[in-house]
């Protein structure tokens, strides 16, 4: 039962009730149109007081809510993950643009400004070993079915990072 429901057919049921009042008994003609009312006012208290339950099926409903982005971020996250333990293709691919720009934008530096700068800053950061599985100019079209450091390497890259 909706608002504007309630709203028709009181209006509706006060002007049924009236003429009929009108034509039958004019002395009950007030008592005849305060019942209407009265039964309207308590459909609105009754609508505006009960539990929502649209509110419920909006959250369920919402395509781009929090917890589908969760969903969708969890989902991105288990499949990074497992390109880590792939091969040095699916690395270069999809996990070192990733690394390399959060390790630039977190220190500021750009490959295009300055080359040195960055790599020694990753080095000095990362470690030779780590570095080279983050530095964006080493992806080569080399040995790519070498397989890639896997996820110890790739947890301990994201930890450097974050501590950055």
């Amino acid at each position: 039962m909706t608002r504007p429901w309630i709203v028709a057919t009181a209006i509706l049921a006060v002007a049924v009730v009236e003429i009929v009042a009108y034509l039958r008994a004019r002395e009950f003609m007030l008592i005849a149109a305060g019942v209407p009312v009265a039964i309207a006012l308590c459909c609105f208290v009754w609508v505006l007081l009960r539990p929502e339950k649209k509110e419920k099926e909006l959250v369920d409903e919402m395509e781009n809510g929090p917890a589908e982005m969760l969903r969708h971020w969890h989902a991105r996250a288990e499949m990074l993950v497992d390109r880590a333990d792939g091969n040095r293709a699916d690395w270069d691919r999809h996990l070192r643009p990733l690394l390399a720009k959060e390790f630039q934008l977190s220190a500021g530096l750009r490959v295009s400004k300055n080359r040195r700068a960055l790599e020694s800053a990753g080095i000095h950061l990362f470690g030779a070993e780590l570095w080279c599985w983050v530095d964006p100019a080493d992806s080569a079209l080399r040995d790519q079915n070498t397989p890639a450091p896997g996820r110890a390497a790739l947890d301990e890259i994201l930890s450097r990072l974050q501590r950055m």
